[in-house]
């Protein structure tokens, strides 16, 4: 197992009503595992976790890469200009 502490920024931090979010999970899981734990965990981000920018470490990710142990997440919803 590998610890990894979730950010949760802008609306999603308000739907989970939380904004860290510590989890353990099987080492060798991709990104896709955890937005699946949160969703079930959390039946607000539901849907909400679909288009989001993911970052590990301060480095943008995919939903295929594998987590680091001991790694940090953020969850950043997309922000529109105009």
């Amino acid at each position: 197992m590998i610890e990894v502490e979730v950010s949760l920024f802008y609306h999603l931090k308000q739907k989970a009503g939380v904004g860290t979010i510590n989890l353990s999970i099987p080492a060798g899981s991709e990104v896709r595992a955890v937005k699946d734990l949160l969703e079930r965990k959390y039946p607000s981000l539901t849907t909400h976790l679909d288009n989001v920018l993911i970052l590990q470490d301060k480095k943008i990710i995919l939903e295929e890469d594998v987590l680091n142990e001991d790694t940090k997440i953020s969850f950043l919803t997309p922000i529109g200009g105009g």
